[in-house]
């Protein structure tokens, strides 16, 4: 069943390739004969269904900015204010350590 599916796909493969030589590869020897091969027909239908691209408007969007003033320095924290933290709870902050 398996070989059978690779010769499938094979198979497939090798008509695809050979199609796409043949559209790409073939010719006609007057204009005339242009008007009625199938290849060329389809060619100039879908061709003819792509509309040209319309021009591009550029477009202007006005941007506006948001200036904030810094607070002043006293209003602010300090530092090792936001990090610091309160002495464990059996301990006398203002023992001294000797």
């Amino acid at each position: 069943m398996r070989s059978l599916v690779k010769i499938a796909a094979l198979l497939c493969l090798l008509l695809m390739v050979w199609t796409a030589a043949a559209v790409v590869a073939h010719h006609h020897s007057s204009s005339a004969e242009s008007q009625t091969c199938p290849v060329c027909v389809v060619a100039r239908a879908a061709a003819a269904m792509i509309a040209p691209p319309a021009a591009a408007r550029p477009v202007f969007v006005r941007l506006y900015t948001l200036r904030i003033e810094p607070s002043p320095v006293q209003h602010s924290l300090p530092v090792f204010a936001l990090s610091s933290r309160a002495p464990p709870a059996g301990q006398d902050p203002t023992a001294s350590i000797l």
